[in-house]
């Protein structure tokens, strides 16, 4: 019902507004010419009005971003993807002033315990350099090395990407 509201055919609209006596060929050839621009005007809205549509089925989050870009520039084999650009996450290291050594736990093995032993009997804890936990960017676009027009896919992703955030686009 929905999609009906919009599928108007003005060329059989016209000739059902002609009075049936003056239904000639002649007649409706120069009809047909009259309502030329608003059919072409009512291709162009329709165009228009399914662009919208898919816009608005898609929003900022990375499912669907990634979804729109692959639908737009990768539809059969879908290897655009959407990454976090920091890879690593941060281990905080406590100095000595900031742990409590009367605290119960201070020694347990609790895993909400705030102390890292570098040192021991587990997992080693390996320290990174600012530069891999910190990142100009906050995700990265990662394109199959193919025939995409960066320019339209730019354009694409700032559209639905907010406007405080940053990314790189990578050719893999």
């Amino acid at each position: 019902m929905k999609d009906n509201l919009f599928n108007i055919d003005f060329r059989k609209l016209a000739i059902l507004w002609i009075m049936t006596d003056l239904r000639k060929n002649g007649m409706i050839n120069f009809i047909h010419v009259l309502i030329f621009p608003l059919v072409t005007l009512y291709v162009e809205v329709m165009k228009n009005r399914k662009q919208n549509l898919i816009k608005m089925n898609h929003n900022y989050q990375k499912f669907s971003m990634q979804k729109r870009l692959n639908d737009a520039f990768d539809r059969i084999e879908r290897r655009i993807k959407i990454v976090r650009a920091v890879q690593y996450e941060g281990i905080y290291l406590y100095t000595e002033a900031e742990t409590d050594p009367t605290h119960p736990s201070y020694f347990s093995t609790d895993p909400n315990n705030k102390i890292k032993w570098l040192f021991g009997d587990e997992n080693p804890t390996y320290l990174r350099s600012e530069s891999e936990l910190t990142s100009d960017f906050d995700f990265i676009v990662e394109i199959p090395n193919t025939n995409i027009n960066q320019f339209m896919l730019k354009a694409e992703i700032d559209f639905y990407v907010l406007p405080s955030k940053s990314y790189l686009i990578v050719i893999k």
